[in-house]
């Protein structure tokens, strides 16, 4: 079989699940081909550029004086030209027009773009109008992760032949026994602050824990982002306000979230918006059991009451939710194996590296 060159695009490689994501794919996709990731944008919180090289990935950094989208493209148009890929992939919505173009300019077969986040109340939906339309009209292929994200395609227009399902996959773990609470009980949360994780929805859920088990513990993990700098200050007063400054933790970002996975009694994630979260399959990988919100592709990882809770955005049912784990231990070891029998069968990497091979019909 004749090696092919395939290009990937991405706005950052940083620590966030679009990035492990791509990552994780690369660790498994077929090595007798030739890999290249180009990237935008430089993170702020590190990067994952050593982890994608070991994958089998070829790096390379648009050169950050290029900011004018007209500077980037001829950047663009002179490593496609010295690389000549059998096919291109935009990993991030933002790219997605990027690809369009290259892809036509040289004639590439295979052209996909991504959406990997919900359409509503994310960073597409702050997007010029224009912008938005031709990110989801320039690539003839769009690669989502939730059956959600393609019923919000289809309402844009999108043909449904056009869109491709490739679900997210969770690198495997060493189980935990999070069944028996040891010591105080953990209640963790892991996204960045911003108003759709709904961080402050968490606290008020919490604040109920609280007052009914005074020692349990809230974690919340994740780093302030330029769009929304004021967001850790809310949070803030919201817990000093409920006087729970020696309950509640924040933590900032942390490079390996899976350590404090592994000393949680259980996740939580409330968020309004999104796609299919790698915090919520790392949970599940685990043995942690998972309440989190009824929205986007948590309902295609989450079967209520049997391998976790769905719940909706309310902060005194969210409370009640996380107390009737708690105070339950059969309940969370149920949910906690049926989760990793999930996990196993749906999010393997093996299975998502078969069914890329056949997207891109390797």
């Amino acid at each position: 079989m004749r090696k092919k060159r395939i290009v990937f695009f991405i706005g950052q490689i940083g620590f966030g699940g679009s990035e492990k994501q791509l990552s994780l794919l690369l660790k498994y996709l077929d090595k007798n081909n030739d890999y290249f990731v180009v990237v935008f944008n430089k993170s702020n919180y590190g990067e994952l550029t050593q982890e994608l090289k070991n994958n089998g990935a070829n790096i390379i950094f648009v050169p950050e004086k290029l900011k004018s989208i007209f500077g980037r493209l001829i950047f663009l148009i002179s490593i496609t030209f010295k690389i000549k890929p059998h096919m291109i992939h935009s990993w991030t919505v933002h790219d997605n027009a990027y690809v369009g173009i290259i892809g036509r300019l040289f004639n590439i077969k295979k052209i996909y773009g991504s959406v990997r986040g919900s359409l509503d109340g994310t960073s597409f939906s702050i997007m010029p109008k224009v912008f938005q339309i031709l990110s989801l009209r320039l690539v003839p292929k769009l690669v989502v992760n939730s059956s959600d994200i393609k019923k919000q395609l289809l309402h844009w227009g999108v043909k449904v032949e056009n869109i491709i399902l490739l679900p997210n996959c969770v690198k495997p773990q060493k189980v935990i026994n999070p069944s028996s609470i040891k010591n105080s009980p953990v209640v963790c949360n892991i996204g960045n602050l911003r108003k759709n994780k709904n961080q402050a929805l968490f606290i008020k859920a919490m604040k109920i824990v609280i007052d009914e088990i005074p020692d349990a513990i809230g974690y919340i993990i994740g780093q302030k982002v330029e769009d929304e700098p004021g967001i850790e200050n809310i949070l803030i007063k919201l817990i000093n306000r409920a006087e729970l400054s020696q309950n509640i933790k924040l933590l900032g970002f942390q490079k390996d979230t899976t350590e404090f996975l592994k000393k949680s009694t259980i996740f939580v994630l409330p968020s309004l918006n999104e796609g299919t979260p790698n915090t919520v399959l790392e949970a599940m990988s685990l043995g942690v059991p998972v309440v989190a919100s009824r929205v986007g592709g948590i309902p295609d990882l989450i079967t209520d009451g049997f391998n976790g809770i769905l719940v909706d955005n309310n902060a005194e049912k969210l409370g009640r939710k996380i107390l009737e784990l708690l105070t339950n231990e059969k309940q969370r070891k149920n949910i906690s194996t049926e989760a990793i029998k999930f996990i196993n069968q749906k999010h393997h990497p093996l299975q998502i590296k078969k069914l890329a091979e056949r997207i891109y019909e390797f």
